[in-house]
């Protein structure tokens, strides 16, 4: 193979990562090296409507299972508020070899050999490494009425790190500090129990930020904050506080590659 061919594939295999996830710590792009321990995995998963009920049952069951398993720091089953039929399921092990051992036992095989005929699409399972993580075996169990809150946060490589030529100022807040900002004032919040973001293990600029509230109040509240707006506003290139772009007939030019899309969840555990 070509030497040009070679130094592309090696620049390609550091900016997206390997295509499957490995026990491997996680450099990011400004050589932050992020631990592997504890290793996390998110995974979204969509029921047939008509199945909703039945997959709930089916999820909160192996979830319990599951919590009794070598090397489990917590084991979380959620659904979505306004959509029965989606959930999420939020696991965290104190190693990858912990969580390969559980993805093969015999409970969790057998579960998602049941589980699959209800669904309408696969799994979208993805591996996490902590960002900013609170240590998952000692935050406590949120209480009844608690509201869980899932962002997919998709940061364009280059934006991730200072010089950011899509922020208003080259020199910051890049992609990565205004989430690290978010998280600072999220944790500030009233009725907060968990603010955290975790970074995809095999993309680095791909993150899942989540949220924990005492309430819906407390939720909706923390949403119309100054620290959330500011937030928003940056992570679309324009000055805080503004709203609009300067220039009505530009389009925004927005530091992410997909819609910082929000998600509410309740437990079914």
């Amino acid at each position: 193979m070509p030497r040009h061919l070679h130094l592309i594939l090696a620049f390609l295999f550091v900016i997206f990562g390997a295509t499957s996830a490995t026990a491997a710590d996680v450099k990011l792009g400004n050589g932050t090296m992020l631990s592997a321990k504890p290793f996390y995995i998110v995974t979204y998963v969509e029921a047939a409507p008509s199945a909703a009920a039945k997959a709930r049952k089916m999820i909160s069951k192996h979830s319990a299972a599951s919590k009794k398993d070598a090397g489990n720091l917590r084991y979380e089953a959620l659904q979505r508020t306004g959509r029965k039929n989606h959930f999420i399921i939020l696991e965290a092990w104190s190693d990858q070899d912990a969580r390969d051992a559980h993805a093969k036992a015999a409970h969790t095989l057998a579960f998602r050999k049941a589980l699959q005929p209800l669904l309408y699409s696969p799994f979208d399972e993805r591996a996490h490494v902590g960002l900013i993580a609170g240590d998952p075996a000692k935050e406590p169990k949120p209480g009844k009425g608690a509201v869980y809150v899932f962002t997919h946060v998709d940061i364009i490589p280059p934006e991730q790190f200072a010089p950011c030529k899509r922020q208003v100022k080259e020199t910051g807040p890049c992609g990565n500090d205004l989430v690290a900002q978010l998280v600072a004032a999220g944790r500030k919040g009233d009725g907060n129990l968990r603010f955290d973001a975790l970074t995809q293990a095999n993309r680095p600029n791909h993150m899942e930020v989540v949220e924990v509230w005492k309430s819906a109040s407390d939720q909706k509240a923390h949403t119309v904050t100054k620290a959330v707006k500011d937030f928003r506003d940056e992570l679309s290139g324009i000055p805080p506080g503004s709203g609009v772009s300067s220039d009505p007939t530009v389009l925004l030019n927005p530091l992410t590659g997909s819609l910082y899309d929000e998600r509410l969840y309740k437990s079914v555990d």
